[in-house]
C-alpha cells in the first residue's frame, strides 16, 4: 500500500484495506496482528495524516480488545 493511496482515507478504509491485505485461507486474523499492521503502517509513513489515521485506527481497535 502507497502512501498516495492512502492519502485522505478514512480510519475505516485503512483498516479494511490492513485487514484484507492480511487475510490468508486458513488464517485467523488477530486485532493484534492488524494493530501491529497499523502501527508499522503508521512508523514508515512519510506523511503526518497517514500516520495520524493510523493511530486513531490503532484507538479504535484497541477499545475492542477490552
Amino acid at each position: 500500500m502507497t502512501e498516495n493511496a492512502l492519502r485522505g482515507e478514512d480510519v475505516y478504509t485503512v483498516i479494511g484495506k490492513v485487514v484484507s491485505s492480511l487475510l490468508r485461507p486458513d488464517h485467523t486474523l488477530t486485532l493484534h496482528e492488524i494493530i501491529n499492521a497499523l502501527h508499522l503502517m503508521g512508523e514508515g509513513a512519510s506523511l503526518q495524516s497517514i500516520k495520524d489515521t493510523c493511530s486513531e485506527a490503532i484507538r479504535i481497535l484497541a477499545r475492542q480488545m477490552h
